[in-house]
């Protein structure tokens, strides 16, 4: 247990809690600590978390009854706790989707590790039959690839289905990032037949594979439209999600960050789509498309 970290010894330990309490009532608070390994006070704070423990509704009869300010600790209302409870259909493929993905994201070195996974999703199978079906999901080992190019500067090669011309083509792109919107995944990319800023949808590439010895600059993308650019930012809020779009670590206290963009027009898209909390500070001309934009999309909406 040395090896996990604190939240799940903590869970752990209300787990065994439970059984140890209910052949050892009455223990005092101080030797119940003891065989736990920890501190009263700190074993004090797990007896009223444990409180808060029981079946579905959690009314005061269906929690669990824990006594300890004389201390000494007593349990009460646990029984039916000893009883396995069934899961359902629902649950179960919760678990069983949860388990492909842990596999789908598990180090092929660690054996151990996946062996311990396959016999789990076996076991969970069992229950359910042929009721529920995981299919392979290519989408995860491209956005994989995909991340791992964006990190390191690196050109793709992407197949992707066109869903005007209903046909499979083969585009060199350098990746620039990966975005979110109405279910779908997008990748934003420089495409060097088009010349120019094209987004992919994820679930319409067919392959995706890094090229070698490909090191992409800038360059590429600044023939679109001129020199790079340094853009100052006001972030006032929300500052995990724009430090994750603007793929930055982190933003400063006072909310001033300088970013270098090859894309005006992304930039724009940038600060409207997180507006209120990002601001643009310098550049009168962006400012002033930003503006612009924002005026048409509210005149979209009624008065």
């Amino acid at each position: 247990m040395s090896n996990q970290s604190a939240p799940i010894q903590e869970v752990s330990r209300l787990l065994d809690l439970v059984p140890f309490l209910s052949t050892h009532s009455h223990i005092s608070l101080k030797e119940l600590a003891g065989e736990f390994g920890i501190s009263e006070k700190a074993m004090a704070s797990e007896l009223t978390a444990l409180s808060m423990c029981g079946l579905p509704g959690y009314t005061p009869y269906e929690l669990i009854e824990i006594y300890f300010e004389s201390g000494f600790v007593t349990i009460n209302n646990h029984d039916a706790l000893d009883i396995p409870r069934a899961l359902t259909q629902l649950e179960v493929a919760s678990l069983l989707i949860g388990l492909e993905l842990m596999r789908d994201a598990a180090v092929d070195g660690d054996s151990a590790l996946l062996e311990k996974i396959d016999s789990l999703i076996v076991e969970m199978k069992s229950l359910t039959g042929d009721a529920i079906s995981i299919s392979d999901n290519p989408m995860t080992a491209f956005q994989a690839v995909i991340e791992s190019a964006i990190a390191r500067r690196r050109s793709l090669s992407l197949e992707y289905q066109s869903p005007i011309r209903n046909e499979i083509s083969t585009r060199e792109v350098d990746p620039l990032s990966l975005r979110s919107e109405k279910a779908h995944i997008y990748l934003v990319t420089f495409c060097h037949s088009a010349k120019a800023i094209r987004e992919f949808r994820l679930d319409r590439v067919v392959e995706v594979k890094e090229i070698e010895n490909s090191n992409f600059t800038p360059a590429s993308v600044d023939s679109q439209s001129g020199d790079k650019h340094s853009i100052q930012l006001k972030v006032t809020g929300d500052r995990r999600a724009i430090a994750e779009a603007l793929s930055i670590t982190e933003i400063p206290a006072n909310g001033e960050v300088e970013v270098e963009i090859y894309s005006p027009e992304w930039m724009t898209k940038a600060v409207l789509a997180h507006a209120p909390y990002m601001e643009l500070v310098e550049n009168a001309q962006l400012r002033s498309e930003i503006t612009r934009s924002a005026e048409n999309i509210l005149a979209l909406y009624p008065s």
